[in-house]
């Protein structure tokens, strides 16, 4: 299956550029030098003004996006040591802030540029299962991104995005993680880029008063439950109402039975207010075969920098295949539970993931 022709939102931003394909901004954007010229403005949003003869944006506009996403790095450079974003990271933050500005200043205009692209776009790729984007579609914005690619810093930059923007004023802060370990190392990256963050500590007694308007509550998925029976460390979700911003990152690493549970609760969690997604597995879950799920994330990825493309700009995995018995495990429990991660080093590549993949014998 050919995923990437279903992915509408991110084919109807690249169309603002005059091209069809993130290869064609990948070729002429991944050669760039990074930071800024005499006249501090970036290099990329230099080239994407020159080097594209069917742009769709206004130069103005684009410089103002640029003079934006300079801040925005500014703001999370506060306590870290300072970081220059990448061409691919420029880009996914770049159309962030496209549809964060429509969805602002130009709602219906955005919602019917976005059909009338659907439209024609279907005519010619032959996707008939996806319907025409309603506002509702437009409260969750998703990254695929592969393991490696910046995705933590590009959710920093969107929190700084979704407030300059102001489309609302949340309720809360909810950035949601797989587990405990990326929750305090989400934690930790909250508090390097100067953003207000709290950990969730165990019970409804930790939750407090927020120190910040815009702080940011940092909890692991698990956590959640539909309706708390007893005690324990889990919290029901209808603790948050009212108009929630929430951050998800890899929402999609259990079983399918929990997915679908957690999907769930991650839906009521947000369904008054903003989303703003991150995963490197997104091909895992999207299929023809769930309409619904597919059509969902065909209208909320707007970039796709997936394995494919990260491999193309010299980044790699090595695998080594080791035969073992048989066992007696379903193939998805296997498959869950057999690919380990065993080594991350820095060769001559910016990243280079070293895998033992288990394979049945």
């Amino acid at each position: 299956m050919n995923i990437g022709k279903y992915l509408v939102l991110n084919k109807y931003l690249l169309s603002l550029f005059g091209v069809s394909d993130f290869r064609d901004l990948q070729n002429k954007l991944k050669e760039a030098p990074v930071g800024v010229d005499s006249d501090g403005r970036s290099h990329f949003i230099n080239i994407l003004r020159s080097s594209f003869e069917n742009l769709k944006l206004p130069e103005e506009l684009l410089l103002k996006y640029d003079e934006n996403i300079q801040s925005y790095v500014k703001k999370i450079n506060y306590r870290r040591e300072p970081v220059v974003l990448k061409y691919f990271q420029y880009l996914a933050v770049l159309f962030a802030e496209i549809v964060l500005d429509n969805l602002k200043n130009r709602k219906m205009e955005f919602l019917y540029e976005l059909n009338e692209f659907l439209r024609d776009y279907k005519e010619k790729q032959d996707i008939g299962i996806i319907d025409s984007f309603t506002e509702n579609d437009l409260k969750k914005l998703a990254f695929w991104m592969a393991t490696g690619s910046g995705k933590t810093l590009i959710a920093h930059i969107n929190y700084h995005q979704f407030f300059n923007y102001k489309l609302f004023s949340p309720d809360n802060i909810i950035f949601i993680t797989p587990n405990e370990g990326l929750s305090k190392q989400h934690f930790e990256e909250l508090e390097k880029s100067g953003i207000p963050a709290r950990l969730y500590g165990g019970s409804l007694s930790h939750l407090g008063s927020a120190t910040s308007e815009r702080e940011v509550l940092v909890i692991e998925m698990t956590k959640f439950v539909e309706e708390k029976k007893g005690g324990g460390v889990t919290l029901p979700v209808d603790v948050f109402e009212g108009r929630n911003l929430v951050f998800v990152d890899e929402g999609h690493k259990g079983k399918k039975s929990e997915e679908q549970k957690w999907a769930k609760l991650r839906n009521k969690l947000a369904r008054y207010g903003f989303v703003f997604e991150y995963s490197a597995t997104f091909g895992q879950i999207l299929s023809e075969r769930n309409k619904e799920i597919l059509e969902e994330y065909a209208k909320s990825i707007l970039f796709d920098y997936s394995y494919k493309y990260f491999y193309l700009d010299g980044y790699g995995k090595d695998f080594s295949v080791l035969n073992v018995k048989q066992v007696k495990i379903s193939e998805q429990e296997f498959q869950e539970s057999m690919l380990s991660l065993i080594h991350i080093s820095e060769p001559t590549r910016p990243l280079y993931i070293s895998y033992a993949v288990f394979c049945l014998k």
